[in-house]
């Protein structure tokens, strides 16, 4: 226990320089349109099942590097080894910075995101956003990375969504807990296990995480 927790604090250390710039109090918070229709219910962001002995909720911004290298190196891995064994749930939470150079596309992309969640095809625009992230933060196209998973059919449904301001609420409903719960800077990793919740470094190595995972499992 000793162990896991030491490198895991000197991580962290490490992660208040490498990770991504932190939203400060003074980010302005984009908020719904009025006139909008919501859609009913949040859209499904998750993987697993919510029965797993373990819950990991990750609060992430598609344009942060250190979200893509969480993503690339320790979720997709954990998908074979923990998730689809029925031994983690992870919850995926928007949390677009704002006020941040190189962060301008990150709510439309967190927007587009969850409007593919509501059609049930969040996996593909995940990762597809995290794989073209050098692409769409730059020229600002999030629609043509997302069309490009989709279907011609799939992406009018979408568009819909994104243009009719009906899944605004749940990005805002995400930042909003994440405010909540004191994120400020992103990726930011809660894990539960047995009502105990602990917050892990957004740089943690797979190597690490399976090693704490383990140790909360025989628990």
């Amino acid at each position: 226990m000793q162990l896991w927790r030491g490198m895991l604090a000197a991580i962290a250390a490490v992660a208040m320089v490498a990770g991504t710039a932190g939203a400060t109090g003074q980010q302005a918070r984009t908020r719904a349109k009025p006139a909008a229709e919501t859609e009913p219910g949040p859209p499904e962001k998750t993987l697993g099942s919510p029965n797993a002995p373990i819950v990991m909720e990750v609060f992430s911004d598609y344009s942060c590097p250190v979200c893509r290298v969480f993503y690339e190196n320790v979720v997709r891995p954990m998908v074979d080894d923990y998730i689809s064994t029925g031994k983690v749930y992870l919850i995926h939470r928007d949390f677009p910075l704002t006020g941040v150079i190189g962060h301008e596309h990150s709510r439309q992309a967190a927007l587009y995101e969850t409007a593919a969640a509501r059609i049930g095809r969040f996996q593909e625009v995940d990762a597809a956003l995290y794989a073209r992230q050098a692409d769409w933060t730059r020229n600002g196209n999030v629609d043509a990375v997302v069309a490009a998973v989709l279907s011609p059919k799939e992406m009018k449904r979408v568009r819909e969504l994104v243009q009719g301001g009906k899944v605004d609420s749940f990005v805002n409903s995400d930042r909003s807990l994440g405010d909540s719960k004191g994120v400020h800077s992103t990726p930011t990793i809660y894990v539960t296990v047995h009502g105990h919740t602990d917050v892990l470094p957004g740089n943690v190595s797979y190597s690490l995480l399976r090693r704490y995972l383990d140790e909360q499992l025989q628990k």
